[in-house]
């Protein structure tokens, strides 16, 4: 039989293929799944059911195509939906191994379904094992998806309903990456104007 490969063997060898493994990922395609994980905590999400994994990006903030960039250096196309409905967000869902991408992210530690992401207490353990580039590459994306700017100031205010430990852990990362003065009040982080110049352009790679 020609195709009786099983679905887990089948996606492995689609994601050896297109280097989402880290024994077959060049330096390029680490940095973009970095920031897609990232993509998927700031401004996507995973769902894993019965249909099994699925994946989506929101493209609202995405002012720069950098999602294009990323999509493009990770190797897969995209379809964008919702892109004239004002109620919701604009999205980008691969338009072919989605489910491999997902799976790949939920090994790298990206929560699997939308309760999961919003009950972590701590950002995935990948992030402290992370370069001093590639830490920075997953701080610019969640930046860029959850920082909101002032028309009278230029400090970034991010507001997520996560628990505080990991909101602690997000502060640590923003901080320890831009060298610049990140706090915490409630649920809501501040980013200085400072830590914003470096952290609020999601330059290319």
């Amino acid at each position: 039989m020609n195709d009786s490969r099983p679905d887990v063997v089948r996606g492995i060898q689609t994601a050896e293929a297109n280097g989402w493994l880290a024994d077959h990922a060049t330096p390029e395609t680490t940095t973009a799944l970095v920031a897609l994980a990232a993509w998927a905590l700031s401004g996507g999400s995973i769902n894993h059911g019965e249909g099994g994994a699925h994946v989506y990006f929101s493209l609202d903030h995405d002012d720069d195509d950098y999602f294009a960039t990323l999509a493009s250096t990770a190797g897969f196309e995209y379809r964008v939906v919702n892109e004239t409905a004002t109620e919701r967000a604009t999205e980008a869902r691969p338009a072919a191994d989605g489910s491999v991408l997902a799976r790949v992210l939920i090994a790298m530690g990206v929560p699997r379904t939308a309760t999961e992401k919003h009950t972590a207490t701590s950002l995935p353990a990948f992030v402290d094992t992370l370069s001093a580039e590639l830490r920075l590459a997953f701080a610019r994306v969640y930046v860029l998806n959850r920082g909101a700017k002032h028309a009278d100031k230029d400090t970034l205010t991010i507001r997520v309903e996560r628990p505080a430990a990991y909101l602690d852990e997000l502060v640590g990362v923003l901080r320890a990456v831009s060298g610049e003065a990140v706090t915490r009040t409630g649920k809501t982080v501040t980013v200085s104007a400072a830590a914003a110049r470096v952290l609020l352009p999601a330059q290319r790679m």
